[in-house]
């Protein structure tokens, strides 16, 4: 049955022979049913202009929909954005934080979760908290939560780090948290479409993430799955019409926002991209996140291994535990780094430099025969 599964899957995206995809951690191919999608709404646009306006709205919604059975969350704490930074600034900027307030972080955070919260910080004069990653990239558990102390308001962290695949227990940090009042925002960029997301469950009072990596979705979306408590209390960072209601509702300057999450979307919504990550949500649910990710680990670890066995460095936190497809190493047998790297771009592998080393991820889709491509070449 998960063979059918995973082979339901791997036709939903296109094969050539010319391009090997190993850097699903960053941009991965769309799958079919996102194309599809793409090309039905530019099509109806194209002849129908207005006589979309109530499907295209449906349509939206139940990309909503999908996207909160994956997270486990309800449809009306989810929000869209541009891209996760979007998200991101949301909650750091709306949170309210105060002078003295400290954010508990790791030093390899992305840019996107890093530069939202260091200048919510800076505006407010609340202080970012770096805690130092360990060998290897390592984030022991035990040291993030050391860093906590009366002053810390929010814990922000990657549920799987996005140079590494590094990552914490992350039901210790949340319950550590709830005992001490620290609210728990979580980027879950690296996660959503390749691992089970369970933090909703465990607690979390905010995650975020984009469509194009592991949700084989278009560049273009972010999301923000906030608690109902915590949208009711935030004002949003964003103001339009859609703040309020929607945009055929009377101006009114005694006017509230909305209650829920989707008072932080001022206006219209990028509907080809948010329902091409509906399709492709729908399509992940459907497979099962389970199959998709046991096929990546597989991959994963038989390019971990011939990595290890060609001599090559790994980078990884866990060594060869097959418990994320990012292999990270530095080139060894006299081989630099740039020179590794350009012989990959050369064949048409892609890689992403990350974490001081070479980053090939592997993705469900992939195949035996893109594993040993690579291997070929190192």
């Amino acid at each position: 049955m998960a063979t059918s599964r995973l082979a339901e899957f791997q036709e939903q995206f296109a094969r050539r022979a010319d391009l090997t995809h190993l850097n699903n951690a960053g941009l991965a191919p769309i799958t079919l049913a996102a194309k599809n999608k793409v090309e039905y709404w530019a099509e109806r646009y194209y002849q129908e202009g207005f006589w979309t306006d109530a499907d295209y709205m449906t349509d939206v919604l139940s990309a909503r929909h999908a996207m909160a059975d994956l997270i486990g969350c309800q449809h009306d704490e989810i929000a869209w954005f541009q891209s996760a930074a979007g998200g991101i600034n949301q909650f750091a900027f709306g949170i309210g934080l105060q002078p003295d307030d400290e954010v508990v972080m790791w030093d390899q955070e992305y840019s996107s979760m890093l530069y939202p919260w260091k200048e919510a910080c800076d505006q407010n004069k609340a202080f970012l908290k770096i805690v130092d990653s360990e060998e290897n990239l390592k984030t022991p558990t035990e040291k993030y939560l050391a860093a906590f102390t009366s002053k810390t308001r929010v814990a922000a962290f990657s549920l799987v780090q996005f140079s590494s695949g590094a990552r914490m227990d992350t039901q210790a940090v949340i319950s550590e948290c709830k005992k001490r009042g620290i609210l728990v925002f979580i980027d879950i960029a690296q996660t959503l479409g390749l691992h089970p997301c369970t933090v909703w469950a465990m607690g979390a009072d905010a995650v975020a993430g984009g469509s194009h990596k592991w949700m084989v979705s278009p560049v273009g979306v972010g999301y923000l799955a906030i608690r109902k408590e915590l949208a009711q209390k935030m004002k949003p960072r964003n103001i339009g019409a859609y703040t309020y209601g929607t945009c055929d509702d009377p101006s009114d300057f005694a006017c509230e926002p909305k209650r829920d999450a989707t008072k932080f979307e001022p206006g219209s919504k990028q509907v080809l991209e948010i329902t091409a990550l509906g399709a492709s949500a729908r399509i992940i649910k459907a497979v099962g996140v389970e199959t998709i990710e046991a096929e990546a680990l597989r991959l994963g670890a038989k390019l971990r291994d011939g990595v290890y066995n060609k001599g090559h460095q790994l980078l990884n936190p866990f060594g060869r535990e097959a418990i994320s497809p990012m292999v990270n190493f530095l080139p060894g047998n006299g081989m630099s780094l740039p020179d590794m790297a350009k012989r990959l771009s050369d064949h048409k592998v892609n890689f992403a430099l990350r974490g001081g080393g070479i980053r090939l991820s592997t993705h469900a889709f992939n195949t035996d025969k893109d594993i040993e491509k690579a291997l070929s070449l190192l």
